[in-house]
């Protein structure tokens, strides 16, 4: 008898400590799946998903899209860190810098003058006879997939080779980041409070909240769709996300591709079955059908050539260079 009313009374305390526990822990929120986690996953509070969560459902969605179940849920158990705030935060600063901080006035452009009939100016340290020779020792090495190239779609091999100068340095500097965790990540943060570091150094960033966010969606879903191509094309062809070095937006390669464009104009140059844009024979093939596809041809002059390769890179400064260090190759003893 004593030990059934000891029993009673136990019970009797437990009740009110089991409600206490449920009403502590609500449901995540879902307009919180981009946030980054800065505790650990056991410590992680009930008022968002932890940053696994945020990776299970993005995989969800990347599924639900038409993407291999088990090649994605395999991807994703891998990913073991949360969400960088890296690239989102530097497009949005570059954005609302853009937008919101007056410019210095701008000086008069120094007068440029050359004597290789290029319009100037060009990226510093770029057009010198060292890494014209760098190029053509480059183009030597890889005779067989610059002529390829050269032959089938009809870009010269020294532009061909400068344009991979400018973007990696021939292959030499393929960018820091992992294209696959860089979008994954922008994919992910879709509101201010998951950047705090960059937003707290822009002055009066608190009045342009509504501005911010709406910019961070617009490049979420951009992350979103370019991620989703990295993955087919790492599954297509056999490749590893995690061994895919790019830049800090998700650019591969050694012509620097953004996974959009694989599709499009990435070539398998060796004839091996695989689009590699590691690769010297299938880079080359792929940047050589890009240009020509968005127009080069034989015959164009400086400035159509110029808008052609803008169409890889906006800059005028950037197509400049690229067709005053091939003139350098070409002028070579």
């Amino acid at each position: 008898m004593r030990f059934f009313l000891y029993s009673i009374v136990l019970c009797l305390l437990m009740l009110p400590l089991s409600a206490c526990s449920k009403a502590s822990s609500p449901q995540p929120s879902p307009d919180r799946i981009g946030s980054v986690e800065n505790s650990s996953a056991d410590e992680a509070p009930f008022t968002a998903p932890s940053w696994r969560e945020t990776w299970s459902r993005l995989s969800a969605t990347l599924q639900k899209d038409g993407l291999d179940e088990e090649f994605t849920l395999e991807v994703f158990a891998r990913l073991d860190m949360p969400p960088s705030p890296i690239p989102m935060g530097i497009k949005v600063r570059e954005l609302y810098t853009n937008a919101f901080i007056p410019k210095p006035k701008a000086r008069p452009p120094k007068s440029f003058e050359t004597k290789l009939g290029i319009p100037g100016p060009w990226f510093k340290g770029v057009v010198t006879t060292k890494n014209a020779k760098l190029c053509r020792d480059f183009m030597n090495k890889h005779a067989v997939a610059f002529a390829r190239a050269e032959l089938n779609y009809g870009i010269p091999s020294e532009v061909a080779a400068a344009l991979l100068f400018v973007e990696t340095r021939l292959g030499e500097y393929l960018g820091k980041h992992n294209a696959f965790y860089m979008l994954s990540s922008m994919a992910v943060t879709r509101d201010p409070d998951s950047i705090p570091e960059y937003i707290n150094k822009l002055p009066g960033a608190e009045d342009k909240l509504p501005w911010i966010r709406g910019k961070m969606k617009i490049k979420a879903d951009w992350a979103y769709k370019e991620l989703k191509a990295l993955l087919s094309y790492c599954r297509a062809n056999h490749l590893d996300p995690f061994k895919m070095k790019g830049s800090v937006y998700g650019a591969i390669g050694l012509c620097q591709f953004m996974p959009t464009n694989i599709p499009r104009y990435g070539v398998d140059g060796n004839g091996d079955g695989v689009i590699d844009l590691f690769c010297v024979d299938d880079a080359v093939s792929s940047l050589s059908n890009y240009l020509r596809r968005n127009g080069w041809k034989s015959g164009l002059s400086v400035q159509k050539q110029a808008r052609v390769l803008r169409t890889y890179n906006a800059m005028d400064i950037y197509a400049h260079t690229i067709l005053a260090l091939a003139k350098t190759i070409r002028q070579l003893p």
